[in-house]
């Protein structure tokens, strides 16, 4: 069976853009409802001396909507409709503070490793990892990486050399106590 291609609408709007009028008789109105219930429900928030916030916003935006029976409107709404934004970070009653970011350390070059101490702060060592930046924890975390499997390379090594000389040992004790048993020996 034969697909039949689909044959563009002539009418349709190829950039997806609104149409205007959509933009002038739907989205202009939602607009201007959703400043309405904001600057509405924040001066009745602060007539009665209430905490204003976007959640009590949009609690008393769904007591006073009375155009769509006590529907309201959302955060999200707030947040997306620059005018209501504006008008609610004006009245808020959250003031953040700016936040003390730790100062990075600066570390140009990676850290040399020190001899851990097994009984340190670890808690103090954990804020000062804090304060590091990305780059200087890879930098840090890849010394650390290559000086362990140095350290393992040495020790099996070491361990290879044990054995060899384990063995020797063993070797010359063997011929040691054949030579005892030997008469004359």
């Amino acid at each position: 069976m034969r697909r039949l291609h689909s044959i563009p609408d002539p009418n349709a709007n190829p950039k997806n853009e609104p149409y205007p009028w959509l933009e002038e008789k739907v989205y202009a109105r939602l607009r201007q409802r959703t400043v309405d219930l904001v600057t509405r429900s924040v001066d009745a928030l602060r007539k009665n001396k209430q905490r204003i916030s976007l959640s009590t916003v949009a609690a008393k935006s769904k007591e006073l909507d009375t155009e769509c029976d006590g529907k309201g409107i959302s955060e999200s709404a707030i947040l997306d409709n620059q005018e209501a934004r504006a008008y609610y970070e004006l009245y808020r009653s959250w003031r953040g503070a700016p936040k003390k970011r730790a100062k990075p350390l600066a570390v140009a070059m990676p850290a040399p490793l020190r001899e851990v101490k097994l009984g340190r702060d670890e808690q103090r060592v954990r804020q000062r990892y804090l304060r590091m930046g990305k780059e200087a924890l890879v930098e840090r975390l890849i010394t650390t990486e290559r000086t362990l499997a140095e350290q393992r390379e040495r020790w099996l090594g070491q361990q290879d050399e044990v054995l060899t000389w384990r063995l020797r040992a063993e070797v010359a004790d063997t011929q040691l106590q054949r030579f005892r048993e030997k008469p004359g020996g």
